[in-house]
């Protein structure tokens, strides 16, 4: 069994859902400390005429807050993300179909950041067609050690993994022997955000954008193969 394990993002770009699409397990790490003006709560889109922008969710966070303990600051801020991704998005050729799905979601998010995240998560997974993903929460398996890899190898041990999807940057930080040692094989991800380049309903030709920008402007079908394609380790698994 592969295993993915990656803190929450707020509508996250495609190397995120690259992951996610690769593995049997994913595990929403909620348990980990919040990390401020990072992509836990907010994300990069791009406006109608082309501007760069973020996205971002206003939260309370203290210096040491765990990401399942922060929570969103402002009351308004579902109508007001609603109207940013209509500025920015209304005309884009897939708009119809995509917002409804994620305006529902946040409907029905609490005001929780790891709720909210969760919930737009599960949202764009249904639209590339792969709502049957196995999504576990780390808040969900009890409490693990705080040394990162030992964490990682405790949670993939949890749910009977025996490869782990690990990112590139947890080559600057990982102990791929202790993984060794507990009989789990890391797969290094490759994921090459130039492979999922696409055309907006503007004619740009962009990567490294959102979901939200992406399944706006080319559909579910074409994201799913977008995130495919950016890294697939099968057949042929690089360990």
């Amino acid at each position: 069994m592969i295993v993915a394990v990656h803190q929450p993002h707020f509508l996250p770009w495609l190397g995120y859902l690259n992951k996610v699409l690769n593995a049997d397990v994913f595990i929403w790490l909620d348990t980990v400390q919040y990390r401020k003006n990072y992509f836990q709560n907010r994300t990069r889109i791009m406006s109608a005429d082309g501007r760069e922008q973020w996205l971002t969710l206003p939260v309370h966070a203290g210096s040491t807050a765990r990401i399942d303990d922060v929570t969103i600051a402002d009351a308004r801020w579902r109508d007001r993300i609603a109207k940013s991704v209509r500025q920015c998005y209304a005309k884009s050729a897939h708009f119809g179909e995509v917002w409804p799905v994620f305006e529902e979601a946040m409907g029905g998010a609490s005001d929780r950041l790891t709720d909210v995240d969760y919930a737009l998560f599960i949202a764009a997974l249904r639209l590339l067609g792969a709502g049957d993903r196995t999504i576990v929460r780390a808040s969900e398996l009890g409490e693990t050690s705080t040394d990162p890899t030992e964490r990682l190898v405790t949670l993939c041990e949890r749910v009977g993994g025996a490869r782990y999807i690990a990112g590139r940057g947890g080559r600057s930080y990982m102990n791929v022997d202790a993984f060794e040692r507990a009989g789990i094989k890391v797969i290094w991800q490759e994921f090459d955000v130039e492979q999922t380049a696409y055309t907006r309903s503007d004619g740009r030709r962009v990567s490294g954008y959102s979901v939200l920008d992406v399944l706006c402007h080319v559909g579910g079908t074409e994201t799913h193969r977008l995130a495919c394609h950016g890294w697939n380790p099968h057949p042929g698994l690089t360990e």
